[in-house]
């Protein structure tokens, strides 16, 4: 019988939720592994090798449409890393037996599994704590043994490879957008660029729908055109290194094991040790600052961003670059 696993949220949680498939896959071979996740995260988990059936939604479907998908899949665990109140009603309706989700939630009476977790107190990787609340219904696993992993589409990167012909190498990929995280200032971004561009090779700067007005300064690196989901993991691939806030494109990076410089804020809920990445080839820089709950114009630290020198960030990615 199946497994649903559930994650209907942002492109970098689901990157981070990766993990689960392979574990579950490696450690109960016969075990089938369905997905659901948001329609405009899928490319995310595409090609991957551990997931058996894909299930997108889009979060506007009525939940008599998502009882009655839920029903068809025929499973007997779903395992709820993230879901809307609405698709935790679904999954209940659906009768499936056995139902997990992370506790403190106000709709955790709909499941039978409750896994209280303490993920705000930062003592694990959020992937690693998607892996403990897996072991509730899967003991074997072991929740250090597998990192995200993302599977780019073949095609898609033999057709971006040749959108880079004659680009001189290394080519290191610059993210400065995000989502809600406090970002590093733009004008720094800037000048990492002239830097990569002067010693190390090409900076080419990718931007998301939502950063558009960024396009008349980062022009001269900029990538052409505007990439879909797909074609941002092709490009990753191919790239040599990163360098990003902490946002969706940090963690395909990570999944991908390229070399790294994360650039993270210093609020508690965006502390690293939780949401970073380490490995050989990867760089953590947030400000010289202590931690905070939230931003505001009293701090006495207000607009840290800037503190973090563009020439910081360069040592960082010519250290990533070496391994």
């Amino acid at each position: 019988m199946p497994t649903l696993v559930v994650r209907t949220d942002k492109i970098g949680d689901l990157v981070l939720a990766s993990s689960v498939a392979e574990a579950i896959k490696k450690n109960y071979p016969k075990e089938k592994v369905f997905f659901m996740c948001s329609k405009y995260a899928q490319a995310v988990l595409e090609n991957n090798p551990y997931i058996d059936f894909l299930i997108t939604i889009s979060g506007k479907e009525a939940t008599s449409e998502l009882v009655r998908e839920i029903k068809a899949l025929n499973a007997d665990k779903a395992l709820i890393l993230f879901a809307q109140p609405k698709v935790s009603l679904a999954i209940f309706l659906s009768g499936i037996p056995e139902r997990c989700i992370g506790g403190f939630k106000w709709h955790q009476f709909l499941h039978n599994r409750v896994v209280f977790l303490r993920r705000s107190k930062c003592l694990m990787k959020e992937w690693q704590y998607n892996l403990k609340q897996t072991q509730k219904l899967f003991p074997k696993i072991d929740p250090y043994a597998y990192p995200p992993k993302v599977y780019p589409d073949t095609k898609i990167v033999e057709e971006i490879k040749k959108q880079l012909a004659g680009i001189k190498k290394p080519l290191i990929l610059v993210y400065p957008g995000g989502g809600k995280e406090i970002r590093w200032p733009v004008e720094n971004f800037f000048k990492l660029c002239s830097l990569i561009e002067k010693n190390i090779g090409s900076p080419l700067v990718v931007l998301g729908p939502q950063e558009r007005e960024l396009t008349e300064i980062f022009k001269k690196w900029l990538f052409p055109k505007e990439l879909s989901l797909r074609e941002l993991i092709a490009l990753i691939y191919l790239a040599d290194a990163v360098v990003s806030n902490n946002t969706g494109p940090m963690h395909i990076a990570a999944a991908l094991n390229k070399p790294l410089v994360q650039i993270f804020d210093p609020r508690w809920a965006c502390n690293p040790s939780r949401w970073g990445h380490h490995y050989p080839k990867s760089a953590i820089v947030r400000p010289p600052v202590p931690f905070c709950e939230r931003c505001t114009t009293c701090c006495p630290h207000y607009n840290c961003m800037k503190l973090i020198n563009a020439k910081d960030v360069y040592r960082a990615l010519e250290q990533c670059l070496k391994g």
